[in-house]
């Protein structure tokens, strides 16, 4: 009986290693309830180590974590073992394993996920989850409430993500110390993860954005040059492709919708990121291609581009998009290259610039198949 035991603990241990070695967060009686108040979102797999298709299941949903688990983020995948936290598991209405479920910040009525169990498919569904309201929410900290005065707001690490996730902001991101720093701005010597995900390295630095997304950086010396510059981003109408391209130089970036896709694609180059606003990596890849999109910011026949993926679900599902952010550069309306972040701004250019004279056939780090894309991984 004994040496029967000691065989079943053996076939039993590499479902136990399997499950314990990954980014995947351990959720237990503890922690599961403050997880559930503090995070934006979780998405948990409640499971048993002795489940096959949990087993089986789990590779892909650390790749998920992989994405979603990073430093700065507001969402977290997660896990529960049962056959450890029974009574966590009986409270949410545990019978089958996996089970996935999704809680909205403060909210214990989750959503359950009963699609697909593959990387596209839950990385759609989480763009799905994150435009849902969650219902009965908390009035949100004192530290999180934006201060306004006289038409200024002041921004820290908490607030900042909701506050420029709609309507077009200027952002003056600026040290104490600095007497020209002296609008929102972001005092990055108390918040300090912000400026780092926006890649701040100078003072005072003047950041356009709309709708979460970076459009531009002011270089203003005087008042009058301020003032001319948010004029001229306030007519900027960056929509049409034809006016883009009309006012390439207010708007180094454009925004594709489900109605100018098409027609942005007519143009000969066109370099677009596929993102997200909850990925964290999508943040952190703005201000380089804010930069891209400056370098060929003169160049008629290049566009430098993106698509939230969110707001444009349509889109990412046609062009098969599964991880993000995933790069693709357009020529003729042609796929001729896929990344999927990791590049320097520099090999980005050359890219172009090769593609953009012909040069450049064929990539050796990027893919030209559409059907490649759906085993894209963040690399960032």
């Amino acid at each position: 009986m004994i040496r029967r035991l000691v065989i079943l603990h053996f076939l039993f241990l590499p479902y136990f290693v399997a499950l314990e070695e990954s980014s995947v967060y351990e959720y237990n009686a503890n922690n599961f309830k403050i997880q559930i108040e503090e995070m934006d979102g979780n998405f948990i797999m409640f499971y048993a180590p002795w489940c096959r298709h949990c087993t089986e299941f789990h590779p892909i949903w650390s790749e998920l974590a992989e994405l979603v688990n990073t430093k700065d983020s507001k969402f977290a995948i997660a896990q529960v073992d049962c056959t450890i936290h029974f009574k966590l598991c009986n409270e949410n209405d545990i019978t089958g394993y996996p089970t996935l479920l999704y809680f909205h910040k403060n909210t214990f009525s989750p959503v359950e996920y009963k699609g697909t169990r593959d990387l596209p498919s839950l990385t759609l569904f989480l763009s799905e989850v994150f435009t849902m309201k969650s219902e009965g929410l908390d009035q949100e900290k004192e530290s999180r409430e934006v201060k306004k005065y006289s038409g200024m707001a002041y921004l820290n690490d908490q607030n900042i993500e909701k506050f420029v996730s709609r309507g077009q902001h200027f952002i003056m991101f600026y040290a104490p110390w600095c007497k020209a720093s002296q609008i929102g701005k972001v005092n990055c010597m108390d918040n300090e993860m912000t400026c780092k995900t926006f890649d701040i390295k100078q003072y005072p630095y003047l950041m356009w954005i709309v709708n979460g997304r970076i459009m531009g950086v002011a270089e203003a010396e005087t008042i009058d040059d301020l003032k001319g510059y948010v004029e001229k981003m306030l007519l900027t109408e960056n929509h049409d492709p034809e006016k883009f391209l009309k006012k390439k130089k207010a708007l180094p970036v454009a925004r594709i919708s489900e109605e100018t896709f098409e027609t942005f694609l007519e143009k000969e180059l066109v370099f677009i990121n596929y993102f997200a606003p909850w990925c964290a990596h999508c943040m952190q890849l703005s201000p380089l291609w804010l930069k891209l999109g400056e370098r060929f910011q003169n160049e008629t026949r290049v566009i430098i581009a993106d698509v939230d993926c969110v707001q444009s679900k349509p889109i990412c599902e046609t062009e098969k998009i599964s991880g993000l952010p995933t790069l693709i550069l357009y020529k003729e309306k042609k796929i001729v290259n896929v990344e999927h972040g990791g590049r320097s701004l520099e090999s980005l250019i050359t890219l172009v610039t090769e593609h953009l004279q012909g040069t450049n056939t064929s990539s050796e780090q990027g893919t030209t198949n559409n059907e490649d894309i759906t085993k894209t991984k963040d690399e960032l």
